[in-house]
């Protein structure tokens, strides 16, 4: 048994010895690997003194000598964001070193600034040859729809109520990106100094509005649902501004079937002056989208034709076709709103079928409000309906089969007339049940906040 003892004892010695033997040679080797950066450093070799450096900044000989040339490196190449780890992991080791804070104060200090423009190169480079008006048509709709689900998502139960905020959160955000394209399209497009000046302050505006309806709707605030009406009136607006011609035509017609409609007015916006808005953006877009368009028409023989003749009884149309609505606008009884969609069914069919400008033929069957999500394109055949209600219709709904009896379609029935007979019929339809959904929801007292929505 005592030789037992001291065979452990023996042992127990010459593994402490061994582990001793151990961290000297990691020291010695730490020590080498240091010297070796250093001299990368004094030679000007930032790449290979990075390399033998920053492995070295958990180590615990040289770690937070190591982590703080690595942070004064990282910072003079304005990688801020390498250099507020590596100035970190220095502060640690020595909290109360001053030059430590020093260095970590300065790194972060730009940080936010750094991340900012890294995330604006990044969208802007996603969204290269891309049209802003198309994208912040996409963006528009997406507005609405989070606007709508904000108002309700509250009543869901607990578990459920966090989920949509942090998807509405998301989505909210990422409409943020949005305004950064329609902010490059503004400053490359408006030579008026003072006048860009002035949009893009706007634009910033509405951008920040975004980042706060994101926030709140992270925070269960009940306060998002107002904000995202403000982001909601913001796209409305820009979208005006930035739509292409098809695209103005598209949405004057959905603004106009729900005016003639009679369609309750959504987000306080009423139906025949958005409209209006849209005819005056296709008037005043028209001259200069259809002469590129003619252009690229040169140079592409398989675009449509888009003969002059077309290009002046388009002008006019649109012409009266403001005169009309303005009298709709002003007017309790407005004269003629079936009138005013027959002048812009007729600019539409005399626009080059592929839309040209990059933009397309999208809107030009009319979308609902709230259908396509960011970044998707339009379904076709979709109603011109946006009653402002959320969750009903996210499906295009089908062709109505025919009637016992009915026969076959008369030949000498148009196809346009046809379409416009579907679509109006659907927009009342969507919006005897809108009334309905309404009135039952009046007599239903509030869901208390831990039962689900409808």
């Amino acid at each position: 048994m005592r030789r037992f003892a001291m065979f452990l004892s023996v042992l127990f010695a010459f593994s402490a010895l061994v582990s001793i033997a151990d961290e000297e040679l990691r020291a010695q080797s730490d020590s080498e690997a240091w010297n070796e950066g250093v001299e990368y450093y004094r030679t000007g070799d930032v790449t290979n003194a990075l390399r033998v450096l920053r492995p070295m900044m958990l180590t615990r000989s040289h770690g937070a000598r190591a982590a703080e040339l690595v942070a004064k490196l990282e910072f003079e190449r304005g990688n801020l964001e390498e250099a507020a780890a590596a100035a970190l992991i220095a502060l640690r080791a020595n909290p109360s070193d001053e030059r430590a804070n020093r260095n970590f104060t300065r790194a972060v200090d730009g940080l936010p600034e750094a991340l900012e423009a890294k995330h604006v190169d990044e969208v802007l480079k996603a969204a290269r040859g891309k049209d802003p008006g198309a994208l912040m048509l996409a963006a528009t709709y997406d507005a609405r729809d989070i606007m709508k689900e904000s108002g309700g998502y509250l009543t869901n139960a607990p578990a459920r109520i966090v989920e949509l905020s942090d998807i509405l959160s998301k989505r909210a955000g990422g409409l943020s990106d949005a305004w950064l394209l329609v902010k490059e399209a503004i400053c490359q497009a408006v030579t008026n100094e003072e006048q860009a000046a002035t949009i893009v302050m706007q634009v910033d505006r509405a951008r920040e509005k975004s980042r706060l309806a994101s926030r709140q709707l992270a925070d269960l605030d009940p306060e998002g649902y107002s904000t995202m009406s403000d982001v909601e009136h913001d796209c409305t607006r820009f979208l005006k501004m930035t739509a292409m011609p098809p695209a103005a035509i598209g949405e004057d017609l959905v603004a106009q079937s729900n005016a003639w409609q009679d369609v309750e007015s959504f987000n306080g916006r009423s139906w025949q002056q958005d409209a209006l808005d849209f005819t005056r953006a296709f008037r005043a877009k028209f001259p200069a989208w259809a002469r590129a368009y003619e252009q690229q028409a040169q140079s592409d023989t398989n675009r449509p034709p888009f003969t002059a003749e077309d290009q002046a009884k388009i002008s006019a149309l649109a012409t009266e076709l403001e005169k009309l609505q303005m009298e709709c606008v002003e007017s309790p009884l407005p004269p003629s709103q079936e009138k005013a969609l027959e002048l812009i069914r007729e600019i539409r069919e005399l626009l080059p079928k592929d839309g040209g400008g990059g933009q397309g033929q999208q809107g030009q069957q009319g979308r609902q409000s709230g259908q396509p999500q960011q970044n998707q394109q339009p379904q076709e055949n979709q109603q011109p309906q946006d009653d402002g209600e959320s969750g009903q219709d996210d499906q295009p709904q089908e062709e109505d089969a025919p009637q016992d009896g009915e026969g076959e379609v008369q030949e000498e029935e148009s196809q346009e007339d046809k379409e416009v007979d579907a679509i109006l019929r659907r927009a009342q339809e969507r919006s005897d049940e809108h009334e309905a959904d309404k009135k039952a929801r009046m007599r239903k007292a509030p869901l208390p906040p831990n039962e689900r929505d409808w």
